[in-house]
């Protein structure tokens, strides 16, 4: 097996080691690996040496025959793995909290190992993960339809749980400093769309609302502040911090969640929503057109790491072939 390892922009090695496969795993060749610009430069700059990439399509190697998987069948990885730690359920993730997949094989439980639907193209498919993590947002929140939610930030996760918004009735207003990303979130569907460099935030959300504010919002990136999750919502309202372990330092103001009496959640993974994730795909609720910036070939991952430092945020997701 080879992986990247990004130790730091200067040092990315090539790691070789066994892979073995262990009793209800299945044995897989990865076949594309989506990383972001944001995993890059975290990885080359304050990681804890581990191989990243949380999103990834693969061919099944190896697999006993009562666990259902035809040997060369097409299939997503989940990057959920559950374990209990000091007593608890615990959720870590492939690329986040342990080795990621940017290697050629790798060995994972069956639970792990999702076949692909034939309607579903590998562009399309590399993106389940973010779906379920947004489907998990929404399960988390105890909305009603057409109840109002601010997401703080136009990342992946960001335009794809716009959508999943829409299909649940709920109504979003996405804000972000990107224009680019807006308009794409306009052509989905995405009706308010809002810009702080050109929109005063609380009167637009006042307005949008009948001035009664938001009743969730979910800050899913740091393309602005943290701040703004807390000032959109109305009084008692929920704030969700999502996404994969944000790896920059937001601060809270504590002054607006206890006078408006706010809850704060934090939702970090899809667990459980594979499933479902895939067949919002099959199904056209969720489109992802776009949001690959680049694609490169597993021995192009140096050049890559070197270009994403140097230019931070310039890529939603890389998709690297190995």
């Amino acid at each position: 097996m080879k992986k990247w390892r990004i130790e730091n922009e200067n040092d990315i090695k090539l790691v070789e080691t066994v892979v073995t496969r262990g009793e209800d795993e299945v044995k897989v060749k990865m076949s594309k690996v989506a990383v972001s610009s944001d995993d890059i430069v975290y990885f080359a700059t304050d990681s804890d040496h581990i191989v990243p990439g949380h999103s990834g399509v693969a061919h099944v190697s190896e697999a006993d025959e009562s666990l259902g998987f035809k040997l060369g069948s097409r299939v997503i990885v989940s990057p959920f793995v559950k374990g209990v730690e000091h007593g608890i359920d615990k959720v870590r993730v492939h690329g986040v909290d342990v080795d990621g997949l940017l290697t050629d094989f790798i060995s994972l439980p069956a639970e792990n190992v999702y076949a692909i639907p034939d309607g579903i193209s590998d562009d399309e498919a590399i993106f389940t993960d973010y779906i379920a993590l947004g489907s998990n947002i929404i399960e988390s929140m105890d909305c009603q339809k057409g109840d109002y939610v601010v997401i703080v930030g136009a990342s992946t996760i960001g335009l794809i749980l716009s959508q999943i918004a829409i299909y649940y009735q709920l109504v979003p207003i996405l804000v972000d400093m990107d224009s680019d990303k807006l308009r794409v979130a306009e052509n989905w569907g995405v009706y308010y769309t809002l810009n702080p460099m050109f929109d005063n935030l609380e009167r637009r959300v006042e307005e949008i609302t009948g001035g009664r504010m938001c009743e969730f919002s979910v800050f899913t990136g740091d393309g602005i502040p943290f701040s703004n999750a807390a000032r959109l919502v109305k009084e008692g309202g929920v704030v969700i911090i999502s996404g994969y372990s944000s790896h920059k330092k937001h601060q809270l103001d504590m002054d607006v969640v206890l006078s408006k009496q706010l809850t704060v959640k934090g939702v970090a993974d899809g667990y459980g929503e594979m499933s479902s994730a895939i067949n919002l795909l099959a199904n056209k609720i969720v489109k992802v057109d776009g949001l690959i910036t680049k694609k490169v070939y597993f021995e192009d991952v140096p050049e890559l790491v070197k270009e994403c430092v140097e230019y931070p945020l310039q890529h939603n997701n890389v998709l690297i072939t190995i």
